[in-house]
């Protein structure tokens, strides 16, 4: 397995990834069928994520994409210390380490980009693998979203705000 950045050329993967993804976990944001965008799109999101500064890693095997995490920095200039990140990676490739692996490429590259000082993500109250991991990366609690995300069941769940400072900071 290899984890690397991201580059306009892996657009097609990428898309074919997240159609995976989207497809089979009830752990994201997004819904396979809300997921059309174009591989010419696709290479405009990679491209500007490269000139912002922002991050898109991607974990392989066989030169196929398996995971993915994108980090976005804030563009504001009161909020531009600090960024959010997501995470998707297909369902056969979890509880294998993948998602530790993502993150502490992630989490090095954060530790060591200028300015950068805190790293936040937003995540699912049920998705207990997920909170578990980031929970043992140093990441806290910072808010709950009361029933934010409402499931194709009809039930409702919180979503979790989370944050890990990547370097120290004044008061």
């Amino acid at each position: 397995m290899q984890i690397r950045k991201a580059y306009k050329k892996d657009a097609e993967a990428i898309l074919e990834h997240c159609r995976k993804a989207f497809g089979e976990s009830d752990f994201l944001m997004t819904e396979s069928e809300e997921f059309n965008m174009t591989i010419e799109e696709e290479e405009v999101w990679i491209e500007q994520s490269i000139q912002s500064g922002d991050l898109i890693l991607l974990a392989e095997i066989d030169n196929e994409v398996i995971g993915m995490l994108n980090f976005r920095r804030s563009q504001r200039k009161k909020v531009r210390h600090l960024g959010y990140f997501g995470i998707a990676i297909q369902e056969k490739y979890c509880n294998q380490g993948l998602g530790g692996k993502l993150m502490n490429h992630f989490l090095k590259w954060a530790e060591e980009e200028p300015g950068l000082e805190k790293v936040c993500l937003e995540v699912f109250s049920y998705n207990e693998r997920a909170i578990h991991l980031y929970k043992k990366l140093g990441f806290l609690e910072e808010g709950r979203k009361i029933k934010h995300i409402k499931r194709t069941d009809g039930t409702y769940a919180d979503e979790l705000m989370m944050y890990k400072f990547v370097k120290q900071v004044g008061d």
